[in-house]
């Protein structure tokens, strides 16, 4: 055999190689970018609610809307307005009647300008409803699931 003879290395090698090259770059790359992360709001208990489980949705007035999933001032969950200062602005606290309670989703912004959403109990029927909700907070249940073919606890 003439010429040389190239010694592989094992993977090993390469992978622990290739992580060392992306520790060092990493910091690099974060520290370049500017990344600043900050809160701009806590959740207590009541009267604002406690468990923002669900995404926030940006209105067309450019403030956050979302839910709180339970606690606020009737202990079943709220709607609330979040600015982009952080100053939260609870619009509905749920009963748990009649109205649904334990807002579990995120809200959709509907083109008549109205912010709908799902409970996970409550409603005529108890196993949930689907609601609308304005901006200044006023609220209209549209519809409470029954448990049977329609589901239950969305």
């Amino acid at each position: 055999m003439t010429g040389a003879v190239r010694a592989r290395k094992p993977a090993w090698a390469l992978l622990a190689q290739q992580l060392w090259a992306a520790a060092l770059v990493w910091p690099a790359l974060w520290a370049h970018a500017g990344v600043v992360f900050s809160t701009i709001h806590t959740f207590q208990f009541f009267p604002n609610g406690a468990y923002p489980n669900a995404t926030l949705v940006q209105g067309s007035d450019g403030n956050f809307y979302g839910t709180t999933s339970s606690c606020g001032t009737n202990g079943a969950g709220t709607v609330f307005k979040l600015n982009t200062n952080g100053v939260l602005t609870t619009l509905y606290a749920f009963t748990g009647y009649n109205d649904g309670g334990g807002p579990e989703a995120g809200l959709v912004e509907g083109s008549d300008g109205y912010f709908y959403g799902t409970t996970s109990y409550g409603g005529t029927n108890e196993w949930g409803t689907v609601f609308r909700i304005i901006a200044n907070g006023e609220v209209s249940s549209l519809y409470s699931f029954t448990g049977g073919y329609d589901g239950a606890n969305p």
